[in-house]
């Protein structure tokens, strides 16, 4: 694939039709009045709190930030809109804009399109770090988006990304049951190292993210990524057998 590329930065092309929906980050993503062992179609935070772990999983402080007077409970929002609600973070976080216990500090799934990188590949050199960003495409309706590295995930497909990503191509997700994906293959384009001089502001600018993925690739959207569809496709597997 040789789309014009500025900044010396090599894209990797990624396709898969697994698909799974995050809303880390969001701030409304996880509410104490919902239930702990149950996860409904809809509550109070538009996912479970099984999802984050808390309180009958090892893992909800990767998820939810610790309140700094009680670390064994989550910290919960004092004021905002969202007052009341736990505060979940993102692995791209920004702390001295707000502090931690701000959901202002994390990249908010609701409203910015977001990629999650499965650890195995997260951990492989020269496969993408936290804020490069990329384009992506839905090939059953040619709808398009950029998107920002901004989570890491478990040993699972790849896939997984924001509520905002999906809602981009075309879908109406709900976290809570997985339901509302769009349809359709999806093609990945990531510009490896671009977190070092891409300037997309924080809290994350959507508009200035679409800009920077654009001059990454000299052109955008749906031009860019079908132009890296001439080559033989490479899933995600192949790319990381060929390491």
């Amino acid at each position: 694939m040789n789309p014009p590329i500025h900044s010396n930065v090599i894209p990797l092309y990624f396709t898969t039709d697994h698909k799974l929906v995050d809303a880390d980050g969001a701030p409304n993503a996880y509410h104490p009045d919902d239930q702990p062992d149950a996860c409904p179609d809809r509550g109070r935070g538009i996912d479970c709190l099984a999802a984050a772990g808390y309180p009958n999983g090892s893992w909800w402080q990767t998820v939810l930030v610790a309140d700094p007077d009680n670390p064994d409970r989550p910290a919960i929002q004092g004021d905002g809109p969202y007052k009341g609600f736990y505060v979940s973070m993102t692995s791209l976080r920004n702390t001295d804009f707000a502090g931690p216990a701000s959901p202002a500090s994390y990249v908010d799934a609701a409203s910015i399109p977001y990629l999650v990188l499965p650890a195995p590949i997260y951990r492989t050199d020269g496969m993408g770090e936290m804020g490069d960003i990329g384009w992506a495409m839905n090939l059953d309706n040619g709808r398009t988006t950029p998107f920002v590295i901004a989570d890491e995930g478990p040993v699972e497909p790849f896939g997984e990304a924001s509520v905002a990503f999906w809602r981009a191509l075309g879908g109406t997700p709900n976290p809570r049951n997985g339901e509302g994906l769009p349809e359709g293959r999806i093609v990945y384009v990531v510009f490896p190292g671009s977190h070092t001089d891409a300037a997309i502001g924080w809290p994350i600018d959507r508009k200035a993210l679409a800009r920077e993925a654009r001059r990454l690739g000299a052109i955008g959207g749906a031009t860019m990524v079908t132009s890296c569809l001439e080559p033989a496709d490479r899933s995600v597997d192949a790319e990381l057998a060929a390491r």
